[in-house]
């Protein structure tokens, strides 16, 4: 026996259900707390900054593109809209977070602002190790 729902009731649920959505506070702490997501951001933050600085590495594009849509099914997978994971990546204080995080990082690897052997020397370093970020660049 199948049960089937009148359409009324199934629009007035589709209807209601942004009132019983998250507040962004929420999301942003739930999307920020999954390793795999925050993980994953910090890689394709990590990358882009290497590539957007070193002149002789780029980014390998088909797999950075991928590897999105991988963070995204994820951050989907907690019952999110687009607009709901636009504003995470949006947000001021994730960005103060990322950017925060990346620049220790390079901090900790020799990275230099202005130097782009110190960017290239690490993105160079993360290609050979195979690092999430080092799979998202190639040597050019």
């Amino acid at each position: 026996m199948v049960i089937r729902l009148p359409a009324l009731v199934l629009g007035a649920t589709l209807i209601a259900a942004p009132l019983w959505a998250a507040p962004q506070e929420e999301i942003n702490a739930t999307l920020g707390a999954d390793t795999e997501i925050w993980n994953g951001l910090f890689a394709i933050a990590l990358a882009d900054q290497i590539r957007e600085n070193c002149d002789s590495i780029s980014a390998r594009n088909f797999r950075a593109m991928r590897f999105i849509y991988g963070l995204y099914g994820r951050a989907r997978e907690y019952g999110y809209s687009r607009q709901d994971i636009q504003a995470f990546q949006r947000d001021d204080a994730v960005g103060d977070r990322m950017r925060a995080e990346v620049m220790a990082y390079f901090a900790e690897n020799g990275v230099r602002e202005g130097a782009s052997e110190t960017y290239c020397a690490l993105g160079l370093a993360e290609i050979s190790a195979d690092t999430p970020a080092g799979n998202l660049l190639r040597a050019r």
